[in-house]
């Protein structure tokens, strides 16, 4: 969960202070609304139990991922077909304290907190090429994108105000159960505010990824994570159009580190005047590196253009990536796969998306 874990570990880790908690309590929606979207997010991340056509299914689709034609005609892995694609459903619920997921014919849309519905979608287009389309849907319960972002708000406003003790003392007060179930697979490093002439406060987060502290309960997960994940290195830098840096994040040897600036309330520019506010469009370019076995497998110059869409009922973001980068793989790899590997990034590129949502039936987080 990367692409949640830097906002909601920053803005807890960072910001959460007695005064802050009272005053979101008097915001009750907002506060509530946090809280119901991490549990629904902890029940879809939980422990998991995959019914046994998922399971067999996985490996087959980790194996034609680049290659589609060793699953397209595969019978055994869709559940929906046309002359020109293939398709399948998930379903997701939580249960007895374990998450359950499985393939479905047509899942039926989330309608209960932690209710998650995912499809999968293959397309045979010309020339023997193919087009992977996936989303995911996960119910959210009563937390509206509105109330979301006024408690995020609220919570900047409070971290310009703290410092690296206040901070601390106040995540193991005002959270001590998370505080202490957080701390066993990360542990917070460095918790840095340093006001600047701008009136603006840059901000550095340090969260070194711990996996032996599951070991005890999820042996099988504290083993992945220390296999894949604790690996990668990466060094990511979003700018705007004009070339300005907004934020960055690295990670190297299972630390991952954000820098970033905020002034009343909002993110501004890292460096420089502080006199602007986060705009609608930036660029997002990363160096990623990991190891496989005994190779070093990663991607120099990875680049996407990223949109914001703030409104009340809706905050997201999508990434647009166009440029296909400069592959790191093993010898004679990236001859063999060189069309899979160049096809995604030429024009109109692939896209991914990811939503908070409200609508008639519910709210939803989203990725497409």
């Amino acid at each position: 969960m990367h692409r949640v874990a830097v906002a909601g570990a920053l803005l807890l880790a960072l910001s959460i202070t007695s005064l802050a908690a009272h005053d979101l309590n008097r915001r009750r929606a907002g506060w509530d609304g946090l809280i119901v979207l991490v549990e629904a997010l902890a029940d879809r991340f939980g422990p998991v139990e995959r019914e046994a056509g998922f399971e067999a299914l996985r490996p087959k689709l980790a194996r034609s991922g680049l290659v589609p034609s060793l699953i397209f005609d595969d019978a055994a892995a869709w559940t929906m077909r046309g002359g020109d694609w293939r398709a399948f459903d998930l379903a997701g619920y939580a249960s007895g304290g374990v998450y359950h997921i499985g393939i479905r014919a047509e899942a039926p849309r989330p309608s209960v907190r932690g209710q998650y519905k995912g499809s999968v979608k293959l397309l045979r287009l010309a020339a023997g090429r193919f087009e992977w389309t996936a989303s995911d849907d996960l119910a959210i319960g009563q937390a509206r994108p509105s109330d979301l972002a006024g408690a995020l708000d609220t919570l900047i406003h409070f971290a310009e105000r703290s410092t690296e003790a206040s901070g601390r003392a106040a995540i193991a007060k005002v959270l001590p159960r998370a505080s202490a179930q957080f701390g066993l697979l990360f542990r917070l490093e460095t918790v840095s505010l340093q006001p600047d002439a701008q009136g603006a406060t840059s901000v550095r987060l340090a969260v070194r990824l711990t996996p032996a502290g599951i070991g005890g309960f999820a042996p099988r997960h504290a083993a992945f994570l220390e296999k894949h994940a604790k690996p990668v290195n990466v060094s990511l830098i979003i700018a705007d159009p004009a070339g300005v840096t907004w934020w960055t994040l690295e990670a190297t040897d299972g630390l991952w580190t954000v820098r970033l600036r905020i002034k009343d309330g909002g993110l501004v520019p890292l460096e420089g005047l502080a006199d602007r506010g986060l705009p609608g469009r930036l660029r997002a370019r990363a160096d990623l590196a990991t190891r496989i076995g005994r190779f070093e497998v990663g991607a120099r110059r990875l680049t996407a253009d990223l949109t914001l869409t703030r409104t009340p009922g809706e905050k997201a973001f999508s990434a647009r990536l166009l440029e296909e980068p400069d592959w790191r793989l093993p010898f004679l790899v990236e001859t063999f796969l060189d069309s899979p590997l160049r096809y995604p990034f030429e024009t109109p590129g692939s896209e991914v998306e990811w939503a908070i949502r409200e609508s008639p039936h519910g709210n939803f987080l989203n990725r497409r």
